[in-house]
């Protein structure tokens, strides 16, 4: 068997295999579009493949169909590859396309005597290129931001296999002048066959980095995120607090923590419902996070208590900041059935001062009392 024929064959396989991988990994994920659409792809490309090999050169039919199925692929894995970028693909334009594309193949295989076969090598190859290009420059250009660095990598592989399927166009007119060497196209083909291995391989290992940085992102979010208000929650702040707190030991500075705590909280969830103080809870965390500062960590502890750490702050500056947060709390009101529900709230505020060694007690800023009537009277520290 000639080494281009054996070389074609392993990159049918490999597609297949690929492909069968990437079925399998989505399957059952309901998140998991873009890498079964991406297996799919392969699927197709390697039926096209197989077709066409099949054709050569006696069965036209097979040869055309099979070049459809290769110019579908490219459908199918682009629409994989958009599903981890914050573009995507007019399908409809991606059809009309593909009937251009089939219309062309028909011409070259059927409408003239001989059938010339280079539309069966050009016409998928352009199909492909608009396909890769668009798909390769949204994944550099606007990637999904939990896979950056995954996504840059197959947009360069895409390109690059662009690079490729034209590097083989251009060397196919000297490859079938007469005489023939037999020798020498059977080496070039071999090569590009190698090559799509390749770049086959390393687009769908590139897919599972994308889909596993994306599942990594989000666990990590639901480890460290409240899910009701989509603030840091408490292992985070534990986990930033013995960060900021081991800064200060190599490099001195401050640190100041200010707690918040709704007023008459229970008191919500019995008379209006949890559904009602969920919708309170989420309300404080939209108003604390417009409010802080850039650099201040905002998270919920537990139940109705807020923190917000404060790294470095003025003296002074962290009890002035706590007291702009409650006063920003109280300003505004949740409506529910068209009555609106004042939040007050209850904190104080503890500094480490830059004076201070590690270990010694801190000092503390009471926040001022709340201007609405409140059993719990003035905010304690």
């Amino acid at each position: 068997m000639p080494r281009a024929e054996f070389l074609t064959i392993a990159l049918l396989s490999v597609h297949v295999a690929l492909g069968l991988l990437c079925l399998g990994a989505a399957r059952g994920e309901a998140d998991g579009r873009g890498i079964r659409l991406w297996g799919w792809g392969l699927l197709v490309y390697a039926s096209g493949i197989a077709l066409s090999l099949a054709g050569v050169p006696t069965k036209p039919v097979a040869l055309f169909v099979g070049n459809i199925l290769i110019s579908g692929s490219s459908i199918v894995t682009a629409l994989g590859a958009l599903h981890y970028t914050k573009r995507g693909l007019d399908r409809s334009s991606a059809l009309v396309g593909l009937a251009i594309a089939s219309a062309a193949l028909a011409y070259g295989n059927f409408a003239i005597s001989p059938p010339n076969h280079g539309f069966n090598v050009v016409v998928p190859t352009i199909v492909g290129t608009v396909l890769f290009i668009h798909a390769g420059l949204a994944l550099l250009r606007a990637p999904h931001e939990d896979a950056g660095r995954a996504a840059r990598v197959v947009g360069g592989v895409l390109l690059a296999a662009v690079v490729i399927w034209w590097a083989r166009v251009a060397s196919m007119p000297a490859l079938f002048a007469e005489p023939i060497d037999r020798q020498r196209l059977d080496i070039v083909v071999a090569v590009f066959a190698i090559a799509q291995i390749l770049v086959g391989v390393a687009a769908a290992f590139g897919v599972f980095w994308m889909e596993v940085s994306i599942t990594r992102a989000g666990m990590l979010r639901m480890a460290f995120t409240d899910s009701l208000t989509g603030l840091a929650n408490r292992r985070a702040i534990v986990d930033r607090f013995a960060d900021e707190v081991a800064r200060m030991k190599r490099k001195g500075g401050g640190l100041a923590l200010a707690v918040f705590d709704l007023d008459h909280f229970k008191g919500t969830n019995d008379t209006h419902g949890h559904l009602v103080g969920d919708a309170l809870l989420a309300h404080v965390g939209r108003v604390l996070a417009a409010g802080k500062r850039g650099g201040d960590v905002l998270g919920r502890i537990g139940g109705e208590e807020f923190v917000v750490l404060m790294a470095d702050p003025l003296p002074g500056g962290a009890h002035l900041a706590a007291d702009r947060l409650r006063h920003a709390i109280e300003a505004t009101s949740l409506l529910h059935e068209g009555h609106a529900l004042a939040v007050t709230v209850s904190g104080g505020v503890a500094r480490f001062p830059r004076t201070a060694k590690p270990g010694t007690p801190c000092s503390r800023w009471p926040i001022a009392a709340s201007t609405r009537p409140s059993t719990r009277g003035a905010i304690a520290s």
